[in-house]
C-alpha cells in the first residue's frame, strides 16, 4: 500500500454513497450532476451510464473544501459518439482522493483501493477532465478508453502541494492529450498514452524543486511531449521517458 493510501484510508470512516444515473443511449438527454462538499471523511461514488454524462461544478466560486475524502466517478456511453465531461474546478484539503474512469477500464490504476471496472461497447465518448487540487498527500487517478472514430481523450490537471500521487492512462483509438502542472515537492507522477491512430501529446510542468518522480510512457509513432522541471538536487528527482 502506498504512502497516499495509508494516509487517506487510515484517516477516514468510510461512508460510500453510490448514485447510478442511467439514461438510455437512445435518448438525447444529458446526465448531469453538480456538487459542492465541505467537511471531512466523505466518500462519494457516481456511476453514469448512457448518453452524454456531465459532472461539473465549475462556476466563479465553485469549490470543495474537505480532508480525507474520496470521489469516484465512472462514465461511459454506449456507442453514442457524444461527450463525457467531468469538471471539478477546485478541491482543497489534505489526504483526498479523486478517481475517474471515462470509457472505462481501471483494474486497478492505482487502487485507493481497487474499484475494479471494465467496459467495452465501443465507448464513443468525447472525454474531458478538468481538475484543480490544493493540499498535501492527495491522489488523482484518471483513465480514459476509446475505440471507433471518436477521438475523445483529454486531461487537464493542476495540483499544488507536497507528497501527491498522479496516475493518468489514455488508451485505444484517437488523439490523446495531457496537460499537467504540479507545484511543490515530493510528488509521484505516472502517465501512459497508448493506442493506434492520431497523435499523442503530453505537456508537463513540474515546478517543485525537490524529489518529484515522473514516468512518462508513449506508445505511438506520432507521440510528443514537452517537459519543464525545476529540480535542484542531484539525484533527487527521477524522470523516465519511454517512446515506442
Amino acid at each position: 500500500m502506498s504512502k497516499f493510501e495509508r494516509n487517506f484510508w487510515d484517516g477516514m470512516t468510510l461512508i460510500f454513497v453510490c448514485f447510478l444515473c442511467f439514461v438510455s443511449f437512445k435518448t438525447s438527454a444529458d446526465n448531469e450532476i453538480s456538487l459542492e462538499q465541505s467537511g471531512t471523511n466523505f466518500s462519494l461514488g457516481i456511476e453514469q451510464v448512457g448518453s452524454h454524462n456531465v459532472i461539473q461544478m465549475l462556476s466563479s466560486d465553485s469549490y470543495n473544501t474537505t480532508t480525507y475524502s474520496g470521489f469516484l466517478f465512472i462514465q461511459y456511453n454506449e456507442d453514442t459518439s457524444s461527450d463525457n465531461k467531468i469538471t471539478i474546478d477546485e478541491v482543497t484539503g489534505t489526504g483526498n482522493g479523486v478517481k475517474i474512469c471515462q470509457g472505462c477500464a481501471f483494474d486497478y490504476p492505482e487502487s485507493y483501493t481497487n474499484h475494479d471496472y471494465w467496459y467495452d461497447n465501443w465507448e464513443g465518448g468525447g472525454h474531458t477532465v478538468d481538475l484543480t487540487m490544493y493540499g498535501d498527500n492527495n491522489g488523482v487517478s484518471v483513465q480514459q478508453t476509446n475505440q471507433g472514430s471518436s477521438d475523445g481523450h483529454s486531461v487537464d490537471l493542476h495540483l499544488a502541494g507536497d507528497d501527491n500521487e498522479v496516475t493518468t492512462i489514455q488508451q485505444h483509438d484517437g488523439a490523446k492529450s495531457i496537460y499537467l502542472t504540479i507545484y511543490n515537492d515530493e510528488n509521484d507522477v505516472f502517465i501512459r498514452q497508448k493506442g493506434s491512430g492520431s497523435t499523442h501529446n503530453a505537456n508537463i510542468t513540474l515546478d517543485g524543486t525537490y524529489g518529484t518522480d515522473l514516468t512518462l510512457k508513449q506508445f505511438n509513432s506520432t507521440a510528443s511531449y514537452t517537459l519543464q522541471q525545476n529540480c535542484l538536487t542531484v539525484g533527487g528527482c527521477s524522470v523516465t521517458i519511454t517512446q515506442q
